[in-house]
């Protein structure tokens, strides 16, 4: 009994007397204007209390509220048409083949749909009444729970394909590099036909990780981006978001309550930059979760609930009754199109097995499967009715059953002999290529004159917007004067420039993450605040193409909400979507994209590898220890290095999955941006951003190192070294430690013989252009890595096996640098600093006796000189063996 729902409760006890229905029964329903009470309560609860209901008291909105009150109470008294040959055929289809890998494969994983088979209609209503709004395009996620059964019946992958997979092959045809994934997250687009509609539907399935829900801000970021990018091909100047693209994305029960990433991605849903029209959410809510019961998985009475703090309706519906999927389905499409806005389906089903085919359920849930093993499955009740209400005959059903079995079988058959078709590229995709071995360096610099009128404009403003007094100050007019003279640009202004560049040529440029409008150590302002309205202007928006025939690009600037895992994988989504759209992502401080851990390890660096999915995401991770403590100093350099498949030894020349690098001047920032959209292939970009170096005087760049010809170096030489051949000792370092190391050499009177090398990317680690370098010192007995993060963490272990691969024989590589720490560094400022002074004292310790050595060397040659014969003190630098490096030094002479 719920009191809610008794008329008692309100006072209301003649169930005779007759009301006024406005107000209290949709107009178009069929109740007369006057109605019994009894009359009105049947109707009210044929409705909302029946096999589907409804939640939107919730939502804040009166509109809303209006609207979906009148659109199914009218909706539901009028009848529906139902495609219910369709849905028969699709639910027969689930079933069959759920039945045949029992008996074909007893022993293979599948979580399969048996007891959810419901759902296959609910997905092919949603498609068929998105079209019927004009909808080309479905970007849908997948559940573990069913994928393979509506892949196969509604979506039409491979059938042999799929068998093939479950059978341990690949989904990828013979030798192709990519490693694949598990069986139940194959993905493959599909195109959908209905009759009646004269476009076909494009169904773009997200390939996505394990991680439960991961995939759902993803499927955001690509939905919204596919759907502005269709928009801009059809030249569709009162577009809407959402027009063109609805995104589906589905849930189990558990994990929609559970998972925070959940949560982060309601949360930015209705966010000025990150809406995407509007996602239909399906919940697969079998009750259960692996083996805990839904009592034990959440503190609230439905599933759904979470999505009620975002003012989300929700539509609970009986999974047993297809047809009521499909009435909720055009509810929810109807809603979104109007709204614009994400709407919930919590279908109500159950699992007939445990959470895989191999698991007993009943060790946990003996009660429930007592009560599922007795019933009807889905599809048989479904097929019992529609025959005894004379819609379908016994003979046509078991004709479906029986064509669906015998193409399954010849499916099988093929399965052992079928070579699969691999995925086709995207739009966008197809001008791109997949790079098989190291790419040449181009040239990504730019005319001069270009780059300055462009650094003038992005710090220009109309004349209604009033900057603040300090940003004109110590912004605009430094960035202002530092043109004209062009030189000491800092790494804001070398932004902009690679930012306008690249908008002039036509490529989109999308800054994301926190604070990133201003920058979070107020550096950038690539967005200015009018001091007396608050309205935001964006001066590389107001940028003027130089004739008609040229497309300006866009840059958008997204303040994002405070999260980091969802807003990454939205990002993701978008670069995964559009490789000429220079996608970019934030953090605060480098520390904290371990928040969005699960996106860097099961999308961003592993997606090329395991589904042939490319992105170009910019990842800027401020790094660096200046006093931060142990959450504000490192982006865990030594992670994202160790995500990298670049080979220790440099046996082969295939490409790594991602560049990390650390870039030190203003001007390698630049070229690493335009870089990353300039080449024909995309990787995703870890860049150790500056914090410090921001306004370093010395991290600056002239205007030239960015003109035409100029390009990114992997590795920077050392620009004091005056005579190579006096070099003892070479430092090799990665980062903002070079600039205390270059102080220090400049001021020690034996700095001369030191060189220090900046490695600037790690990975794909430069061995040619380190070797090139270093081979230079030929005299030099002594090489040290330097760096200040502790020796468990930063680049050390990544660098120094390659590193000492190229040395010369009987050399080493020392390393000086923090001892191994548990956290990232001290969060005393006193001892940090004192660390410091430790590591980079003890960075140049020891040269007296190495200058020492140099001496005797130049004696011992001198004396070889004089008497004609063998100096009689051989130095160890003659013993070295440059040449022997051969894999390196027969490139040398490329760089």
């Amino acid at each position: 009994f719920i009191e809610e729902l008794s008329a008692e409760t309100y006072g209301l006890n003649d169930k005779t007397k007759s009301y006024n229905t406005a107000g209290i029964v949709a107009s178009s329903n069929k109740l007369a204007q006057d109605a019994s009470l009894s009359e009105i309560m049947s109707a009210l609860q044929k409705t909302y209390c029946e096999t589907i209901a409804y939640e939107f008291e919730h939502v804040m909105s009166p509109a809303v509220k209006q609207w979906f009150a009148e659109f199914v109470e009218s909706t539901d008294s009028q009848g529906a048409v139902w495609r219910k040959e369709r849905f028969h055929e699709l639910l027969v289809r689930a079933e069959v083949f759920e039945h045949f890998l029992q008996k074909k494969l007893p022993s293979v994983k599948r979580y399969g749909i048996e007891g959810s088979e419901s759902i296959v209609v609910l997905l092919d209503q949603l498609v068929f009444e998105a079209a019927q709004y004009g909808v080309t395009d479905i970007v849908a996620g997948l559940s573990h729970r069913g994928r393979l059964g509506i892949l196969t019946s509604l979506f039409e992958y491979p059938k042999d394909e799929v068998l093939r997979k479950l059978r341990g092959g690949s989904e990828f045809s013979d030798g192709s590099p990519h490693t694949g994934d598990m069986v139940v997250d194959l993905a493959k687009s599909a195109t959908l036909n209905y009759p009646g509609i004269d476009s076909p539907i494009n169904v773009d399935i997200l390939c996505n990780a394990c991680h439960l829900d991961s995939g759902m801000p993803i499927g955001m970021g690509k939905s919204r981006t596919k759907d502005i990018n269709i928009a801009r091909a059809k030249n569709n100047q009162n577009h809407t978001i959402g027009d063109h693209v609805l995104p589906v994305s589905l849930h189990g029960d558990s994990s929609f309550a559970g998972q925070g990433i959940v949560a982060e991605s309601l949360g930015m849903s209705g966010l000025t930059h990150f809406t995407n029209g509007g996602t239909v959410h399906v919940i697969i809510n079998n009750q259960v979760g692996y083996t805990t019961p839904a009592s034990h998985t959440r503190t609230t009475r439905y599933a759904s609930d979470i999505a009620k703090f975002v003012d989300i309706p929700i539509i609970h519906v009986n999974g047993d009754h297809p047809e009521e999927l499909a009435r909720a389905a055009r509810t929810a499409v109807a809603y979104r199109q109007k709204f614009r806005k994400d709407v919930v389906i919590d279908v109500w089903t159950f699992r007939k097995r445990g959470h895989n085919e191999l698991d007993e359920p009943s060790f946990t849930q003996p009660a429930m499967y007592k009560r599922i093993n007795s019933r009807k499955s889905i599809p048989a009740m479904y097929e019992d009715k529609l025959i005894e209400s004379g819609e379908l005959t016994r003979e046509k059903a078991d004709k479906v059953r029986k064509q669906w079995l015998e193409s399954l079988n010849i499916a099988f058959a093929d399965s052992f002999s079928c070579n699969p078709v691999d995925p086709t590229r995207p739009p966008g995709w197809s001008k791109l290529g997949a790079p098989h071995e190291y790419p040449t360096e181009e040239a990504t610099g730019v005319n001069t004159n270009e780059l300055s009128n462009i650094g003038v404009k992005s710090v220009t403003t109309s004349e209604s917007v009033t900057v603040h007094p300090r940003i004109e100050r110590f912004h605009i007019k430094p960035r202002l004067k530092k043109l004209q003279e062009g030189a000491g640009l800092d790494w804001a202004t070398a932004e902009a420039l690679a930012f306008g560049s690249l908008l002039t040529e036509g490529y989109n440029v999308r800054l994301s993450g926190q604070d990133v409008g201003r920058g979070t150590f107020s550096q950038r302002h690539a967005m200015l605040v009018c001091q007396e309205t608050e309205k935001v202007y964006v001066p590389l928006n107001h940028m003027n193409a130089d004739s008609q025939e040229q497309r300006m690009g866009k840059l958008e600037v997204v303040n994002s909400n405070l999260c980091e895992g969802a807003v990454v994988g939205f990002e993701y989504g978008v670069s995964v979507e559009d490789p000429f759209t220079l996608a970019i992502w934030e953090a605060q401080f480098g520390d904290f994209y371990n928040n969005s851990q699960t996106m860097f390890d099961g999308y961003i660096v592993s997606g090329e590898t395991k589904w042939g999915q490319q992105n170009g995401l910019v990842l800027l991770l401020p790094h660096g220890f200046d006093g931060g403590g142990p959450d504000h100093s490192s982006c865990r350099l030594e992670r994202h290095l160790q995500l990298s498949n670049d080979p220790v030894d440099g046996h082969t020349d295939a490409m790594p999955n991602i560049y990390v690098t650390y870039p030190t001047t203003p001007a390698q920032f630049f070229h690493l941006l335009r870089r990353q959209v300039k080449r024909n292939f995309r990787k995703p970009l870890i860049v150790a951003a500056p914090k410090t170096m921001l306004r370093l005087a010395s991290a600056t760049s002239a205007l030239n190192e960015m003109s035409p010809g100029t390009c990114f170096k992997p590795v920077l030489d050392d620009p004091t070294t005056r005579d190579p051949h006096s070099v003892k000792r070479v430092m090799v370092v990665s980062g903002k430690l070079y600039y205390d190391l270059a102080k220090l050499k400049n001021e020690n009177p034996l700095g001369e013989h030191v060189a220090i090398v900046r490695v600037e990317e790690l990975t794909p680690f430069p061995r040619r252009e380190l070797f090139h370098v270093l081979s230079r010192y030929d005299n030099a007995t002594d090489f040290v890595w330097v760096q200040e993060e502790p020796r468990n963490a930063g680049a050390y272990a990544f660098a120094a096996p390659r590193i000492k691969s190229m040395l010369p024989q009987h050399a080493t590589l020392r390393y000086v640098g923090r001892s191994e720490h548990a956290a990232t560094c001290s969060g005393v400022e006193t001892q940090q600093a004192a660390e410091h002074v430790q590591l980079t004292t003890e960075a140049f310790d020891g040269l007296r006796g190495l200058v020492a050595d140099l001496v005797i060397d130049s004696i011992a040659t001198q004396h070889e000189k004089q008497h004609d014969k063998p100096a009689s003190v051989i130095s160890a630098s003659v013993s070295h063996r440059w040449a022997s490096r051969a894999v390196y030094a027969a490139h040398s002479s490329d760089h």
